[in-house]
């Protein structure tokens, strides 16, 4: 476990903090041309040969920062916009390459997998995860059914209005069941105080509206927002309660 975590912040470290953004700008331009890709798995190498501390075998250091350059490259190639996707992606393919290097490094792999079964085979950690995921994205679904009465009533007052973000509600609303349900299961009640606090400092834009939008919109969307929030949150309290029981 603990070469592990070094091989982990290693790849934190040179990744995130030791990176120039003028390197990663260079690498998304000219791809495995670019000095500063070879710079950046030569930190890689270095940072995780000295955090391991394996100072007579410099070989796992080197041939996962080769395959943290092979990874870069492959990312570099097929994502010329930097998307979300190939960032996480690109972040798992590292995870899972830190993954192989320590389990090579301790022998533990039948151990680890042991360790996994019983980490599945625990019923609270399978009760938390169920429950995470049904206030996510099945409690976005059925607060969108239910609130899409008034939905309409507002696109019948103002067609056509561009005033969201694209998914923005829906994943503001995954976030804040997330935190409630967290809290709920810490009995950090207090908390959802503060987090509804600052939710209520959510407000439309009133000095776009005095000249654009109808005044009754302005009213409607506000109730709207503020019943779609109550059903959301409710639905995380209930859900973090009811797991509470099966553990």
């Amino acid at each position: 476990m603990i070469e592990f975590l070094l091989l982990l912040l290693a790849h934190v470290l040179a990744d995130f903090y030791w990176q120039p953004t003028a390197w990663v700008i260079d690498k998304r331009e000219k791809s495995f041309r670019s000095k500063y890709l070879y710079a950046h798995t030569g930190i890689v190498i270095i940072t995780s040969y000295v955090l391991l501390g394996h100072f007579q075998n410099p070989f796992p250091a080197i041939i996962l920062g080769l395959v943290h350059g092979i990874i870069d490259i492959f990312k570099l190639e097929f994502d010329k916009k930097g998307t979300t996707s190939w960032f996480i992606g690109d972040q798992i393919a590292h995870l899972v390459s830190i993954i192989l290097t320590a389990i090579i490094l301790t022998s533990s792999f039948s151990i680890e997998l042991d360790h996994l079964k019983e980490w599945f085979n625990n019923a609270r950690i399978i009760v938390i995860l169920t429950g995470t995921f049904l206030v996510l994205s099945p409690v976005s679904f059925l607060v969108g059914m239910l609130t899409k009465p008034w939905r309409d009533e507002l696109d019948k007052l103002l067609p056509h209005a561009d005033d969201n973000l694209a998914n923005a509600g829906r994943w503001i609303g995954m976030s804040e069941r997330l935190l409630i349900f967290v809290f709920v299961l810490l009995s950090q009640y207090s908390a959802i105080g503060f987090l509804i606090a600052a939710k209520s400092l959510l407000r439309y834009n009133d000095k776009a509206a005095a000249e654009q939008i109808p005044p009754t919109y302005i009213s409607k969307k506000s109730e709207y927002i503020l019943v779609g929030t109550l059903m959301s949150y409710t639905a995380a309290i209930c859900t973090a309660l009811a797991t509470r029981l099966f553990y």
